[in-house]
């Protein structure tokens, strides 16, 4: 993407004229790329977080916290998901293209639901991992 960015912008100022396709063909990758990368972050924990009032709180309220903050979410993404699904069936459905290379967006398109529900299935795997964690660390407390 970058190297497209920076040959076309070579281009236009030295050849007069630029890569015709190249703004469209870096939007795409971008979009591509900002939403491919979401689910690998959120699953490595390398994600952005707030967290200085969550750390003044108990353990049990800081859990609850975290819960109500993966509810608020996992909502965001399904309705995320359902709305961008609804927008690339539609695209699908009258065959668009971009508008210098016709290139079909759907597939494109495709990949913002894919996304979000690649996030949502993280959330889940990660909050039952949490559970179970939780149940071994109460038994075993319950042990000792």
């Amino acid at each position: 993407m970058t190297g497209l960015v920076l040959v076309s912008t070579l281009m236009r100022y030295l050849a007069g004229s630029p890569i015709g396709f190249s703004d469209e063909l870096s939007g795409l990758l971008f979009l591509s790329l900002s939403f491919l990368s979401l689910p690998h972050v959120l699953n490595t924990s390398q994600h952005i977080r707030i967290d200085m009032l969550v750390r003044t709180f108990s353990p049990r309220l800081a859990v609850a916290a975290d819960i109500f903050a993966n509810a608020i979410f996992v909502a965001f993404a399904g309705i995320f998901a359902y709305e961008a699904w609804d927008f690339m069936v539609f695209s699908l459905q009258i065959g668009s293209r971009s508008e210098i290379s016709g290139v079909l967006l759907w597939p494109w398109m495709a990949l913002m639901p894919l996304s979000m529900l690649l996030c949502i299935l993280i959330i889940v795997r990660n909050g039952l991992q949490g559970l179970s964690g939780r149940d071994a660390a109460s038994s075993e407390e319950g042990l000792s």
